[in-house]
């Protein structure tokens, strides 16, 4: 509530003395007029508020409440809540019968709330708040009365759904009451970011924009909850992080929303507690990040990005760079322009001397090229070898020698496994499976390689078309071990506009995790091989969410080796923005 000595010298006076002054003469104010009323108000008034953070509560359960009739609260940002008002309308005086809702941040400007939904935003924007849909009720729901600010008799009021403007008043002289559901976003449009500890504040106006009286005045101060990033999943990943520097500091890379699909690296101090983007003026201009991958060699992580215009690099210096640390470094360098494929794919692997290669997609085939340690990519070369169907899904890992694993899959549903030499040379195609699916939804049926030093093999793993999970392992000659059910829960597909498994694989010592979304349910589960390739029972780490996305790490906290395979993972955004956490499995001591 504003206070006294703030407000203006209109608003602290008897309008008989203001008569006096003014040529106007009038009755002094009465214990009803709402403190702040000025001739700019509008003549309705509201009488009460209340938060509710269940979102799933009925629109008239008393229950689920975020605190007592006007009291402002504190809620998680990337939550959605609702908002309940109670509204009294004159008897004799004319007013406008239909009422917005505005806000506004840290005691800036009102501005409008609009209506854009959580998580996915039909309406192509993600502003900093919204009026979100309400699955508890349908919108123009009618309203019981739950509020007791006003004594006047109740006739009616409605649960709001998706709009910032309510239906027409009931009768003069009566109270209603108006319901709102809303979310806080972390990132917004723009890149924005509301940060723990912003100040909410809501309140309704007529559509003459004059705000409506209030005994108090909504607030709701925003936390950001332990683990959560928010932001938005690139569509069709390699390998994103969380790469983690030597100083214990964690990065990943994904979008601020899918309404503004610009890249940004977001950092963790703290073990992924807490995270915050960096150099976020300097970050790259192009967009849409859908084939994405990324490496990481001599603190920089090299990122390969493919677009319809083409392939480009971008470069971020971690903490662990000497010189200009938590820093773009390379922003939007054009590697080569195939031509649009059917699905943009990406894979990129760093070499020990600093070289990169990558692999992208084509009309027809996948290419790849190579960047020399000084910084120049070289021609693009295709990715043939006899007859087939398309080539795509392309995953590579470093081996040793900067021997570059490739794995990939063709649209007849088989997937092949080849091996780029440090000259740059490619080895002859060897068929790794043939049982995949063939949709188009199915070209990203492989998951990150994974190179175990240790024993010099690489372990391919890939999604049959029934939905299990397989391994097979090269040796060091490239021979191929008989395949292997990693299994037998059936794993998702393109979850959420991905064209790809749900599911992710590292190395920890000469053991195989892997993390796999449940297609059935969402949940995710973890298992991991032993030093033969057998596999153990899946354990689920998360089953409160409809997971769609996952990738990882492992993570050593500063420790001498991993402590635990770090992931993000998206709880369930379709394609929306809010719903990227980070967890762990820690990694089992023999």
């Amino acid at each position: 509530m504003t206070p006294a000595s703030a407000r203006p010298i209109a608003t602290l006076l008897c309008p008989a003395l203001l008569g006096l002054i003014l040529g106007a003469a009038s009755g002094c104010a009465t214990s009803a007029d709402a403190p702040g009323e000025t001739e700019d108000t509008s003549p309705a008034r509201q009488t009460a508020f209340r938060v509710r953070s269940d979102i799933g509560a009925g629109l008239n359960a008393d229950r689920g409440w975020a605190g007592p009739t006007n009291q402002s609260v504190t809620l998680p940002v990337e939550a959605p809540f609702r908002l309940r008002f109670e509204v009294e309308t004159p008897l004799d005086a004319p007013f406008v019968e239909r009422f917005r809702l505005q806000y506004r941040r840290n005691g800036g400007a009102w501005r409008p709330v609009p209506a854009a939904d959580f998580p996915y935003a039909p309406s192509e924007v993600t502003p900093r708040v919204s009026v979100v849909s309400a699955a508890a009720y349908a919108d123009r729901a009618d309203a019981a009365d739950l509020l007791d600010g006003s004594t006047a008799s109740y006739a009616g009021g409605k649960g709001i759904a998706l709009s910032g403007t309510g239906p027409a008043l009931p009768d003069h002289g009566v109270q209603s009451e108006w319901a709102w559901p809303l979310v806080i976003r972390r990132y917004a449009d723009g890149a924005v970011t509301n940060e723990p500890g912003d100040r909410f504040e809501f309140r309704l106006v007529d559509v003459k924009g004059r705000p409506l009286p209030a005994p108090a005045t909504p607030e709701v101060t925003a936390s950001v909850p332990p683990r959560l990033l928010g932001g938005t999943y690139p569509e069709t990943p390699g390998r994103l992080g969380p790469w983690e520097a030597s100083d214990g500091s964690l990065y990943f890379l994904m979008e601020p929303a899918e309404s503004y699909n610009k890249l940004m690296t977001v950092k963790s101090t703290d073990g992924g507690r807490t995270w915050r983007e960096v150099d976020g003026a300097n970050r790259p201009v192009a967009g849409d990040l859908e084939g994405f991958a990324s490496a990481v060699h001599d603190g920089t992580i090299h990122m390969l990005h493919q677009i319809d215009a083409g392939v480009l690099h971008h470069a971020f210096r971690t903490t662990d760079h000497p010189r200009t640390p938590d820093a773009w470094a390379v922003r939007d360098d054009t590697v080569a322009t195939p031509g649009a494929p059917p699905v943009q794919v990406a894979s990129v692997a760093a070499r020990s001397d600093g070289s990169l290669v990558g692999v992208y997609g084509g009309p027809e085939h996948l290419h790849y090229s190579i960047r020399s340690p000084e910084g120049t990519w070289g021609d693009r070369k295709p990715i043939s070898g006899g007859a087939g169907d398309a080539r795509s899904g392309p995953q590579l890992a470093r081996g040793a020698d900067d021997t570059v694993h490739l794995a990939y899959t063709r649209r007849d549903g088989t997937a092949w496994y080849r091996r780029i030499r440090p000259d740059g040379r490619l080895t002859s195609p060897q068929r790794v499976a043939s049982s995949l699916g063939t949709a188009v939804t199915d070209v990203g049926s492989v998951l990150p390689l994974v190179h175990l030093p240790e024993t010099n093999t690489t372990v391919l793993l890939y999604r049959r078309a029934d939905g299990t999970l397989w391994a097979r392992r090269a040796d060091a000659e490239g021979r191929l071990s008989p395949p292997v059910q990693v299994t037998e829960r059936a794993v998702a597909q393109s979850a959420a506009d991905s064209d790809q498994v749900g599911a992710d694989a590292v190395a920890l010592g000469s053991s195989v995790h892997v993390l796999f979304i449940e297609a059935q349910t969402g949940h995710l589960y973890h298992t991991r091989s032993d030093e033969r390739g057998s596999w153990a029972p899946a354990t689920v780490q998360v089953d409160s969410v409809d997971a769609q996305w996952v990738r990882g790490q492992p993570v050593s906290k500063g420790t001498s080796s991993p402590t635990a395979y770090g992931y993000v993972y998206d709880t369930g955004s379709n394609g929306g923005s809010g719903m990227n956490w980070y967890n762990e499995v820690p990694v089992r001591r023999r």
